[in-house]
């Protein structure tokens, strides 16, 4: 690597280490209760929480991974940035609304407990809070990103970036919590904008490729023949071989939204009237982050097909190869903003699981102890629990594996399939009781795994297995519904009928 863009790496990378302290250090100010350090309910405008919704979508996977992908097998990986992007706003579409308005009225501060008392039960909340454990792949697969970005452009050893990485989030999340997710996100989240922007601009006008935008488009042909501008699939692929695996691709973004660390952001809109404009910027910012992938293509076309790299390096690799070293250098650390955005937000939600899920909501009540003694211990462990989180993170990183957008969908898949019904369907119809999600949680659950694991069909596309347990969560939640009630007054909770958990009246 060119020894000046090491330089300026590590003159930025200050830059932006000071700058990530000093907004954990405004979210700690701004983090007095429990609460405030899971929710932040209700803080910030929908232009703010857009911006860090996007940047959580378009995490490490889309500025490196989706790449990667481009670059290792070409056009017919351009599915998953085309189609993905639509998915999660239709889904968000029609959960959004009803998780900000059920927080905001009955203090719900994570999906798990969302849904626990959308249903009134205590095993879909814990079951869904050990299967949101499985968010620790998304993890890993963002500090592999970081740590790969550290490798490649400033010179260090992959574990030494691991560790780097560990440390600055773990000193900003510990002090603000959401609080210091979100403004970090919000800014994090701009830089990617601009860095996804300059990446489609380069690719249009053929940045560093010698000739046109059609002898570009020749040479991608030439360099990878089976992925070029003319294949639509790549047969025998188990993601992109065929259309249903695409069409299963896009059914498994449907509940992409509400992971437990993007759902949670929609309580932190100040009013339930504000969702519609944040779902517009959402749009519009969810369609412009993943033409990343595009920096892919570009980079067969510059770097060569067989430049000796790791496919996830290819982002840096080319930023050195087109840009004059000061900019490759920005433009390097603003994609490990995208790392650091969503690895903060899966942290939090994380931690959040023990301090809230299990805490608060299953220990608490069942033990002699004072209110304000319990909120003292749950800001206690959703604080230090943040480095055990980050601990298993750096464990299971220190072997990076081959394509993190892969990877991290291992973990990701369970959460889309156990969410799809008791969520989706069930945010939009109010007949949708207990017992239809209890077993469309069950069933589409064992479905993704036996279908994904060796022990069953060994259907090794993460992707497939997990549109079709979205497919059974859903059905299940439909037929299930139908058949255990009669009208919808027999269903679940209509929160237009229940009393205000805070002040008991009826809302």
């Amino acid at each position: 690597m060119n020894t000046q863009i090491v330089t300026y790496s590590w003159i930025f990378m200050g830059l932006f280490i000071l700058m990530m302290l000093y907004f954990g250090w405004v979210g700690m100010k701004r983090t007095k209760t429990s609460e405030d350090f899971a929710t932040a309910r209700s803080s910030y405008s929908p232009l703010v929480i857009a911006l860090v919704i996007a940047a959580g979508i378009s995490s490490g996977s889309t500025f490196m991974g989706m790449p990667g992908l481009a670059y290792s097998i070409g056009t017919p990986s351009l599915w998953y940035p085309l189609l993905y992007p639509i998915a999660t706003v239709i889904g968000m579409l029609f959960v959004a609304k009803v998780i900000k308005k059920y927080g905001d009225e009955f203090g719900t501060r994570t999906i798990p407990e969302f849904i626990g008392e959308r249903y009134k039960s205590d095993f879909l909340r814990i079951a869904l809070t050990i299967i949101s454990i499985l968010l620790i792949f998304y993890v890993v697969s963002q500090f592999v990103a970081a740590a790969t970005m550290f490798q490649t452009m400033m010179g260090v050893d992959y574990g030494v970036g691991l560790i780097i990485t560990a440390a600055v989030l773990a000193v900003y999340v510990f002090m603000g919590g959401s609080h210091s997710d979100i403004i970090t996100d919000a800014v994090q989240g701009l830089l990617m904008l601009i860095v996804a922007i300059t990446v489609f601009v380069c690719f249009m006008t053929s940045v560093g490729v010698n000739g046109g935008f059609t002898d570009m488009l020749n040479t991608v042909s030439n360099e990878n023949p089976q992925g070029g501008f003319n294949q639509l699939f790549l047969p025998g692929d188990n993601t992109y071989g065929a259309f249903w695996l695409v069409a299963l691709l896009f059914v498994a973004h449907l509940p992409f939204s509400v992971q437990p660390h993007l759902g949670n952001k929609f309580m932190a809109v100040k009013g339930s009237k504000d969702i519609r404009k944040l779902i517009m910027y959402c749009t519009i910012f969810a369609t412009i982050l993943p033409l990343m992938a595009l920096g892919g293509m570009l980079g067969v076309a510059v770097v060569g097909a067989d430049a000796g790299i790791s496919p996830d390096q290819i982002i840096p690799v080319l930023f050195s190869e087109i840009f004059p070293p000061v900019i490759a250098a920005f433009l390097a650390i603003a994609v490990l903003s995208a790392v650091m955005s969503t690895s903060d937000g899966l942290i939090v939600s994380l931690t959040q699981l023990l301090a809230n899920d299990l805490y608060r909501k299953t220990i608490v009540p069942r033990i002699n102890i004072s209110k304000a003694k319990a909120e003292r211990n749950e800001l206690i462990i959703s604080r230090y629990s943040t480095f055990l989180v980050i601990i298993a993170a750096i464990f299971f990183a220190w072997s990076p594996p081959e394509f993190l957008a892969v990877f991290m969908w291992i973990g990701i898949g369970g959460i889309m399939a156990a969410t799809a019904g008791p969520i989706v369907v069930g945010g939009i119809w109010d007949r949708a009781n207990k017992t239809a999600a209890i077993s469309s949680l069950i069933a589409a659950t064992v479905v993704y795994w036996f279908v994904y694991l060796p022990i069953g069909l060994n259907f090794s596309n993460p992707f497939g297995a997990a549109g079709i347990g979205v497919i059974v969560g859903m059905l299940t939640m439909y037929i299930v519904t139908i058949a255990t009630t009669e009208s919808p007054k027999e269903s679940g909770l209509d929160i237009k009928q229940k009393p205000n958990a805070r002040s008991g009246k009826n809302v």
